[in-house]
């Protein structure tokens, strides 16, 4: 009865196991980081509630060119394992009850590449399905480098002609300007800022005289959106940003990010930093209060010092802190994916306190899981199962020695004159009456005063193999003697089948519920 208890108890522990770390772990990880209220409630003496704004980046949904190096069933099988945990992490996100939603680019890891308008539907619609939202919650877009490209593309990996127009019919404004709670956010397109920087230096010319020449593009934006700042200076503004702003080469990003820094570097497609003449004029333009940018995939803070150019009104330089957000993505070199939240009330409800505040938010570690949860219990589920079995098969022959029904024609052990000599004639040896003898060793010793000789049969042995390690045939009809009768192999087999269905089972309702 040992046996059976120990797979009814794998079962179990294997149940508990997958309904924690496939749902529970992801809705535990959101309860567990709440909205910053509190930091806003100590300050306003007003009952205005706080708007709730959930900032998600890089959460890049993978398709078929993104491992170019692996086998076709292996990215299959990646992109199915990145869209079921982004899917269980934005189900668990949405308890938070967000008032509106913010996603800082890249939304798809090879939008920009060149396909068909049918493929770019098909992976827009997986996308969608992915952060599937209610229809009264907004929810705004910012492009990334993947999502519109960003400098030359290669023979190799070829951008689409149509990556802008695409975007801008999916997702929305390259550009866009939005009021929350009394701030206004600025949403720019910071892929295009960094083409357009490269194009104007190269051409010589200042941002004034770019911005008249490209009048629909970012700089013209940005020096457009300076005039209404500068006429509403009160409101508080907030800058999004796909591309993080310059900084200095060493500059710490304190102790939340997993390792090292960003530092400025360009590469087919991408672009690390804005560069530091670009990013002073997005802050000069905007003043911002606080700046939010993505692409980089881990936490980062850096404080901005942009000084005063209204020489009538003299003020010390203004500090403009950065978050650059973690990706959404357990694909994307984080083990810990995350993402923002954002609390705001109305500047006139809090005085001269901070009207915002904003809290860094972690998801569980999801290759961790895999590594140090179910890797280590399915080897100790596997070993348990195995031992159990091992025994079960040596208690079986050493009980059955002495019956029949257990003993094992393997060697025969005779006297000398036991030994028949009588021998066929040499014709026979052809016929079918005698054919060719099988494989035998025999050994002659003396025990007990007696010579005695043992033969061992392949047959024999062949019988004990299979015996110990898969069934020992006949016994009762029933399954409890069924079970007692299976070798090793067969008895480990059935037994883990056993313990494995029901959590299999789970895992994939589980599956195709949060699908």
């Amino acid at each position: 009865m040992v046996l059976p208890r120990l797979v009814n108890f794998a079962r179990l522990v294997w149940l508990l196991l997958v309904a924690w770390y496939e749902l529970g772990v992801f809705y535990s990880h959101a309860s567990s980081c709440p909205w910053p209220d509190e930091t806003l409630r100590i300050s306003t003496t007003s009952i205005t509630s706080p708007t709730h704004v959930l900032i998600v980046a890089d959460p890049q949904i993978l398709d078929r060119r993104s491992y170019p190096d692996r086998p076709p069933w292996l990215v299959r099988l990646s992109q199915l394992i990145v869209d079921l945990n982004l899917r269980k992490s934005w189900r668990g996100v949405l308890r938070q009850n967000p008032h509106a939603v913010v996603f800082l680019g890249d939304m798809m890891d090879n939008g920009r590449f060149a396909m068909s308008d049918d493929e770019y539907e098909k992976y827009f619609r997986r996308f969608k399905s992915i952060f599937a939202a209610d229809e009264n919650l907004p929810v705004y877009y910012l492009p990334g480098n993947h999502d519109i490209g960003l400098g030359a593309s290669s023979p190799r990996y070829q951008f689409s002609d149509h990556a802008l127009e695409r975007y801008v019919t999916h997702f929305g404004a390259l550009n866009q300007r939005i009021i929350l709670a009394n701030h206004t956010v600025y949403m720019i397109d910071a892929p295009g800022l960094v083409d357009e920087e490269l194009a104007r230096v190269s051409a010589g010319m200042s941002y004034s005289q770019w911005a008249e020449a490209r009048p629909d593009r970012t700089v013209a934006y940005l020096q457009s959106a300076a005039q209404s700042v500068s006429a509403d200076p009160d409101q508080p503004t907030l800058l999004f940003t796909h591309v993080p702003l310059f900084r200095p080469e060493h500059a710490d990003c304190g102790p939340l990010r997993e390792r090292g820094t960003i530092r400025q570097g360009r590469g087919l497609g991408y672009q690390n930093l804005l560069t530091e003449q670009a990013s002073r004029l997005a802050l000069q333009s905007l003043r911002p209060a606080i700046i939010f940018s993505g692409d980089d995939h881990d936490y980062c803070e850096h404080v901005h010092t942009v000084p005063v150019t209204d020489t009538k009104r003299p003020s010390p330089p203004l500090s403009v802190p950065e978050i650059t957000v973690k990706s959404f993505s357990m694909a994307m070199g984080v083990r810990h994916p995350g993402y923002q939240l954002l609390s705001l009330v109305p500047p006139s409800t809090v005085g001269t306190s901070p009207s915002f505040a904003h809290q860094p938010c972690l998801l569980p570690d999801q290759l961790g899981i895999y590594l140090n949860a179910y890797l280590p219990l399915l080897s100790l589920t596997l070993i348990a199962l195995l031992a159990a079995n091992v025994r079960r098969v040596l208690l079986r022959h050493r009980s059955g020695r002495s019956g029949d029904s257990l003993s094992i024609p393997l060697a025969s052990s005779t006297e000398e004159d036991d030994v028949n000599y009588d021998l066929p004639p040499p014709s026979a040896w052809r016929s079918k009456d005698f054919p060719r003898a099988a494989w035998s060793r025999s050994c002659t010793f003396v025990l007990g005063g007696q010579v005695r000789r043992v033969t061992l049969s392949l047959p024999g042995l062949v019988r004990l193999v299979v015996r110990f390690l898969w069934s020992s045939g006949g016994g009762g009809r029933d399954s409890d003697s069924a079970r007692r009768r299976d070798g090793i192999v067969k008895g480990f087999t059935r037994d883990f089948l056993e313990a494995a269905w029901a959590p299999v089972a789970l895992f994939v309702a589980i599956a195709w519920w949060v699908w």
